[in-house]
């Protein structure tokens, strides 16, 4: 138990270090910015508490925030992303099991992989442009902005899963 709590702190720290440092400083076009961070997220076991997830995903959220001077708007999009996980996780389950799993491509096949990523990271741009911006006053802005950023996210998680599949 204090191993995995000790792996998940390691992974964290070099997660929150790579978002900070490398993939926050990418924006293609001045729209689309890859939070990769969110993979952390997205690969916790299933079984995972609701309220470990939420911690979890809050203190990545904010740690990304004050790196990135954004005032609590990666904290909460992170936070209400890692609150539908479970929800939207269990819709792409091919059986009804108890089993604790990390999702990934060999648990959930490639096209269930795909949705439940892209559906979760959908969720979380569409959160953080619109606290971001805080009107639908530029709906095109707000669309190109939402799916070139989820796009991109999507492209580097895909190739991340790639490349770490067993």
């Amino acid at each position: 138990m204090t191993s995995t709590y000790l792996i998940r702190i390691r992974n964290f720290i070099l997660v929150a270090i790579i978002q900070v440092l490398i993939f926050s400083q990418i924006h293609l076009f001045g729209y689309a910015t890859a939070c990769v961070y969110l993979l952390f997220i997205l690969k916790m076991p299933r079984l995972t508490s609701r309220n470990e997830l939420l911690v979890w995903a809050f203190l990545l959220g904010l740690t990304v925030d004050i790196f990135s001077n954004t005032p609590g708007l990666n904290a909460a999009a992170a936070t209400a992303m890692a609150f539908a996980r479970n929800m939207v996780l269990s819709s792409f389950l091919q059986k009804v099991t108890s089993d604790n799993f990390v999702p990934s491509v060999r648990t959930l096949n490639w096209g269930g992989y795909i949705c439940y990523t892209l559906i979760c990271i959908l969720l979380f741009y569409l959160l953080l442009f619109l606290l971001e911006m805080f009107t639908v006053g530029y709906p095109l802005q707000l669309i190109i902005s939402i799916s070139s950023s989820t796009l991109l996210t999507m492209l580097f998680v895909l190739v991340i899963e790639f490349f770490t599949r067993n």
